[in-house]
Parts: structure tokens; C-alpha cells; sequence
């Protein structure tokens, strides 16, 4: 490896490493207490260093929402192409997907949904705006057409795909909200007996009868 390529990939590491360290920070302490100073400690740099890769603490935990969920548009993009495999399990198989992309990083899942609260997208500025807003039409785009497949091939009932996603979608996470008050509250969790009854309150209304 040359030396152009090493501090490319050195710099990549450490822009990676302040995206990880913003949600470990916001994790323990909540956004408001966040502060680029803690943020810097937390990755284990210097303030001068954080402040060449991000201005902001929004600026930050924009891109590491983005980061993440990049690997979820990746999730859904396979599940799509492998649609004609998976066509009887269609639905099963994007709740799993919801699943495995929340379970693959609750924080950065958490931080994501404070992000998407109506009072922090128009406190955002409008660059970072937009970044958020087309990451998440993306995301949206293939879930309609997962959903616009199924009811295409007569598995799903007809109706309007796009308003189908926002219902399989908005039901995971209401749950997750639910929980996490649970959670706060120092109450039991039954995130996995809930999922389970969801996806099989969902499929009696969805899922075509044949």
C-alpha cells in the first residue's frame, strides 16, 4: 500500500471513529449534553483534529444517520433483488430485515429516530436537511416497491403501495418508541413477543387469502 492510499484509509478510520464516538456520547448523555469537546475526548482526538473532518455536532451525527442508514437501503436493495425467491415470504422476510437493521446498531437506531422528530428537522440547518431527507426517500423508494411487487404478484391485498410501506414501517416503529419509554421507565421488555404478534397482526390484514 502507498503512502497516498495509508492516509487515505487512516483518514476514513478516523472520520469513522468520531461518527462512533457522537452516538456513544449521545447514548450515555442524551443530545443536549452533547458538546464537540466530548465528542473529541470520546474518539480520543484532539478538538483541532475533530474540527478539520465536522463543524458541528449536527453536522456529525448527520453523517454517522447516514452511515447507518446506508447499510439499511443496502439490506432492502438485496431483499428486492432476490424478490422472486422470497415472494411467499415477502413480508416475514422485511420485518426480519427491520429487525436485523435495528439490532445491528440500537444506538445509532435510537439517534436516528430523535433525528427524524419534526422539532430537530427544522431546527436543522437546510444542507443537513436535505442530506436527511434524501436518505430517507431513498429507503422509502424501495420499500414501496417491495411493496408495489407484492401486490403486483397477488400476495398482498390491493392498495396503494406507497401507503402500504408507511404502515409496515410506522408499526415497527411505534414499537421501538414503546419500548424505549419501557426501557426508560425501568420496565419489563417484550420486544420479541410483541415483534412476533406484529408481524402476525400484520400479515392477517396484508397478506392476500388464498
Amino acid at each position: 500500500m502507498g503512502i497516498k492510499e495509508r492516509r487515505e484509509r487512516e483518514k476514513n478510520e478516523r472520520r469513522e471513529s468520531i461518527l462512533r464516538a457522537a452516538i456513544q456520547v449521545y447514548d450515555k448523555d442524551g443530545y443536549h449534553a452533547i458538546t464537540m469537546e466530548k465528542i473529541a475526548e470520546t474518539a480520543e482526538l484532539g478538538r483541532a483534529t475533530l474540527y478539520l473532518y465536522f463543524k458541528t455536532k449536527d453536522e456529525i451525527f448527520i453523517h454517522a444517520i447516514l452511515s447507518y442508514s446506508n447499510f439499511f437501503r443496502q439490506r432492502l436493495e438485496e431483499l428486492y433483488a432476490n424478490r422472486a425467491e422470497i415472494r411467499d415470504n415477502l413480508l416475514e422476510s422485511l420485518w426480519l430485515t427491520f429487525i436485523e437493521f435495528y439490532e445491528k446498531d440500537r444506538e445509532s437506531f435510537n439517534a436516528t429516530l430523535y433525528f427524524h422528530q419534526s422539532e430537530m428537522i427544522r431546527n436543522l440547518p437546510g444542507n443537513l436537511r436535505v442530506l436527511l431527507d434524501r436518505s430517507g426517500s431513498a429507503n422509502y423508494a424501495y420499500l414501496s416497491k417491495i411493496m408495489a411487487y407484492g401486490i403486483e404478484q397477488g400476495v398482498f391485498r390491493d392498495c396503494s403501495a406507497k401507503t402500504l410501506a408507511e404502515v409496515v414501517w410506522t408499526s415497527f416503529l411505534g414499537i421501538i418508541h414503546l419500548e424505549n419509554s419501557k426501557r426508560a421507565m425501568s420496565r419489563k421488555n417484550h420486544l420479541d413477543v410483541t415483534w412476533k404478534l406484529a408481524l402476525e397482526m400484520l400479515s392477517r390484514g396484508i397478506l392476500k387469502s388464498t
